[in-house]
């Protein structure tokens, strides 16, 4: 009777996040296409672009491998239509953080903690994104289920086989799980020396499978972990895309992963700290977050998805301030959860649905002009004027057209006074299109045109012959050389 109990608590969680694949219709990062989509349709269709990374060889080949092995499953059935190839990956994401969802509901035994962590609107916003922070995320909550917590029943170090190959495909990974495996390592009841043989023998097993995996798809001999450590923390250059004060993540990452539950993170931090021989595993976990955002703190460079791992530890600990409190009345027990409903509910449905869609929406215009446009017309051609990887590509056209956009590699060569090229186009956009394409015979003007409406206005002779088809909303908040609107311009000859 437990069996089916199981498989409906599971294929409702299932539901739940494949509601995430429909209703998330907006763009978050651009790492979501460039650094997983774009490179398996290119591993998988032999044609696409590589970003500097990928050119530098400082990223894991494992999750977009895995994604192009999908990929190639579509076509050997010759269905590889556009559209299924941005939604399969997703749907595989959706499978896999429900079934993290599962795992922590088993671990903890608690509804009211996984009705947390399903609710929280930057998890649900995320989940069923190609990232490589989702799958760390997904991966972390089913290996802390796994973690041989004292006085737990597992006691086994099959979690370090997750550990691993996470430390592999994302290297700060493994700052997270430092104090967690050295409270391991300390406390186990087994012999020190075997303990730390199987560590290292796991540890070496990850290692040559990801370096071979990585080897195979580069076509050399490389380690990732080690270039990545070399050119984005020796060389610092996660700090050309932001920088952020030390406390960012305290007065900005956290209020934004944990909305209101900030109070009761707040509360129960408090009272982990005044009672640790009642909170022994909160204790463990508290260290943990605190060791890990200290380092992150420490980097320059931060965003939001890089604190995502921490959440489940940030749920568990905070059901601590609950631990012998009076009981609360039914009205404050439904004011509580209306708050954690409406909180999280208000910003979810607006980021998945409004803010920052219409990347996504131009590039859907864009594949449908491609496939309209006439045999006997020159082919499509396409320049887009945004700020580098402001759309996807590849992945969602799904053509081998040609289309040319703003790049931004960071000064690997040590160029003095290097500006990249999507700085130099906002600087004087009227200057680079004369250059490249108005006073260069050599190159045609483009058949398409995408721009955010604040580069169209200063582009208003280049886009004369042009006309406007399309004008797509994208958000109320643009930054810096992001618009409001994604224009979509067709040259006036081109049929």
């Amino acid at each position: 009777m437990l069996l089916p109990k199981k498989l409906g608590t599971l294929s409702r969680l299932i539901l739940w996040r494949l509601t995430a694949v429909l209703l998330v219709q907006t763009s978050h990062v651009p790492d979501e296409y460039w650094q997983s989509l774009e490179v398996a349709h290119r591993a998988a269709f032999g044609y696409g672009h590589l970003t500097w990374e990928w050119t530098t060889m400082i990223r894991s080949y494992t999750y977009p491998f895995l994604i192009s092995i999908l990929y190639r499953i579509l076509a050997v059935f010759s269905v590889d239509f556009a559209w299924l190839l941005m939604i399969s990956p997703r749907v595989l994401q959706a499978v896999l953080v429900a079934y993290a969802d599962y795992r922590f509901y088993q671990w903890t035994k608690c509804k009211w903690m996984l009705l947390v962590l399903c609710l929280n609107w930057y998890w649900y916003y995320c989940a069923t994104r190609t990232l490589i922070n989702t799958v760390e995320t997904a991966c972390t909550t089913i290996a802390l289920t796994m973690f041989p917590w004292k006085g737990s029943h597992a006691q086994s170090v099959k979690f370090l086989w997750i550990v691993g190959f996470l430390s592999m495909a994302r290297p700060t990974c493994a700052i997270m799980w430092l104090p967690l495996c050295a409270y391991h390592i300390s406390t186990s009841t087994e012999k020190r020396a075997t303990l730390l043989g199987r560590y290292v023998a796991i540890g070496c097993a990850c290692f040559v499978i990801s370096v071979l995996i990585d080897s195979i798809c580069y076509g050399t001999l490389v380690v990732t972990p080690w270039k990545f450590f070399r050119v984005n923390v020796l060389g610092d250059i996660g700090s050309v895309y932001g920088t952020q004060h030390a406390l960012w993540y305290i007065f900005a990452g956290l209020p934004v992963l944990l909305g209101l539950y900030c109070v009761p993170f707040l509360l129960a931090a408090w009272r982990i700290l005044r009672h640790i021989v009642h909170f022994q595993r909160e204790t463990i976990m508290l260290v943990a977050i605190g060791w890990t955002l200290t380092v992150y703190s420490l980097l320059p460079h931060k965003e939001f998805r890089f604190v995502l791992p921490l959440l489940p530890l940030f749920i568990y600990t905070s059901s601590a301030c609950t631990y012998r409190l009076p009981k609360v009345t039914e009205f404050a027990r439904k004011t509580a959860l209306a708050l954690l409903v409406f909180s999280n509910v208000m910003p979810g449905l607006y980021f998945s649905l409004i803010h920052q869609r219409g990347a996504l929406d131009a590039m859907g215009l864009l594949r449908d002009e491609i496939a309209r446009a006439s045999p006997t017309s020159r082919p499509t051609d396409t320049l887009i004027l945004t700020p580098c990887h402001a759309t996807p590509l590849y992945s969602h056209l799904h053509v081998n057209a040609s289309v040319r956009f703003l790049t931004c590699e960071p000064n690997l060569n040590g160029v003095g006074d290097y500006v990249d090229e999507a700085d130099r186009f906002f600087a004087d956009p009227a200057a680079w299109l004369d250059v490249n394409y108005v006073n260069n015979s050599a190159v045609p003007l483009p058949t398409h045109v995408i721009a955010f409406d604040c580069a169209a206005s200063k582009i208003a002779r280049f886009l004369r012959p042009y006309k406007l088809i399309a004008k797509l909303f994208h958000t109320h908040f643009p930054e810096s050389n992001y618009g409001r609107y994604v224009l979509l311009y067709k040259h006036a000859t081109f049929s």
